[in-house]
């Protein structure tokens, strides 16, 4: 009997963006009944909106849901994101994942309520991106802050009362967002570095990270509550550039002093100035928070071998030749033991040093 037979009914939380992508993979498998969750109205406040941070595809809702409907998707919409609307949205589903955006995270801790009052076994919280780390110099709490609040609420409040929780990092996508917010301006060929640009950044595509979601949402028994920590390679920031760039120097690279960085983030959040999301991104990576195991954690790599990573130098080069990645999606993921071990080369050495 297939050991995930009994987690056979998900629940994704969001059309668009990841959401979108979750689903249609999830949908491919023809192994899973799968149910779309989506608000009656688009939750996405404008300031993300027009930040540039993300990019804006799938626009057109009501397409989106129709054509998850022609897919075979179950559509729930909700009203109010409050944990008795996400209870019935829930009803006889085994696993949640979550898919909102930033503006969204908050949210999630009713939608756990939700999930717990509906008897939801597995809850896959939306991070797919970085962990927070507090920086000590910021005068008022980070964008990624709630992501704490949201982890914690899942250890200490949701573990001991069932419900099983796993926690995604991938790094950046840079097919995801847009490679102009932390500063790869690829169109001409040029880019803004905050610093120096020699930290380490993980890296992961979109189309990696809808892979890893959906291999991981089919092994439920090897995935509960533990943190996997993916990416397809690691760069810094100055290897990015000499890609984006072709190698030029000079007038096509604008350097900018981190203090001065600072002192300009802080001048537009105050102001609610979408510009603040781009600029905290480029500090966030100057700081060295953009690596996913800065703290010397093993990365998971190794459990997933159907995964081919793309390395973060072919993303750019994809992205400036505007080709498509040629994905497949595995309907029976290669299955590990649950005491399969990390790695801490699971970029393997092709990745490892990413010298251009």
């Amino acid at each position: 009997m297939d050991p995930s037979c009994a987690f056979d009914r998900v629940a994704v939380v969001g059309t668009g963006g990841y959401g979108w992508h979750f689903l249609c993979a999830l949908l491919a498998t023809k192994r899973l009944h799968v149910r779309a969750v989506t608000s009656t109205t688009d939750t996405q406040s404008s300031l993300i909106k027009q930040s540039g941070l993300v990019k804006q595809k799938h626009t057109d809702k009501q397409k989106r849901i129709a054509k998850l409907r022609e897919l075979g998707a179950e559509i729930v919409e909700y009203d109010d994101p409050a944990s008795e609307a996400f209870a019935a949205a829930f009803s006889d589903i085994h696993t949640v994942v979550s898919a909102v955006g930033l503006s969204g995270v908050t949210s999630q801790i009713a939608m756990i309520d939700g999930a717990l009052a509906a008897g939801v076994r597995w809850f896959i919280p939306s991070e797919y991106g970085v962990a927070h780390y507090a920086s000590t110099w910021m005068p008022f709490p980070s964008p990624l802050a709630p992501k704490t609040d949201v982890d914690r609420y899942l250890r200490d409040h949701a573990m001991p009362r069932g419900l099983a929780h796993t926690v995604i990092y991938t790094g950046m996508a840079l097919d995801y967002l847009d490679p102009a917010s932390i500063g790869l301006k690829l169109a001409s060929r040029s880019a803004t570095l905050v610093g120096r640009g020699g930290t380490p950044v993980s890296f992961t595509p979109a189309h990696n990270v809808v892979q890893l979601v959906c291999d991981i949402v089919q092994r439920p028994h090897e995935m509960m509550n533990r943190t996997i920590r993916f990416a397809s390679s690691t760069a810094k920031m100055r290897e990015l550039i000499k890609v984006a760039t072709n190698g030029e120097h000079g007038e096509r690279v604008k350097i900018v002093c981190v203090d001065e960085a600072k002192a300009k983030f802080c001048e537009l959040a105050k102001h609610q100035d979408p510009r603040a999301f781009q600029i905290y991104s480029r500090l966030l990576i100057e700081e060295g928070l953009g690596q996913i195991n800065r703290m010397n954690e093993p990365l998971d790599n190794a459990m997933f071998p159907d995964i081919d990573a793309e390395p973060v130098g072919r993303t750019l080069e994809r992205l400036m030749e505007h080709s498509e990645p040629n994905v497949q999606i595995n309907p029976t993921p290669a299955h590990r033991t649950a005491s399969a071990k990390s790695v801490t080369d699971g970029l393997g050495r092709r990745f490892r040093d990413f010298n251009m």
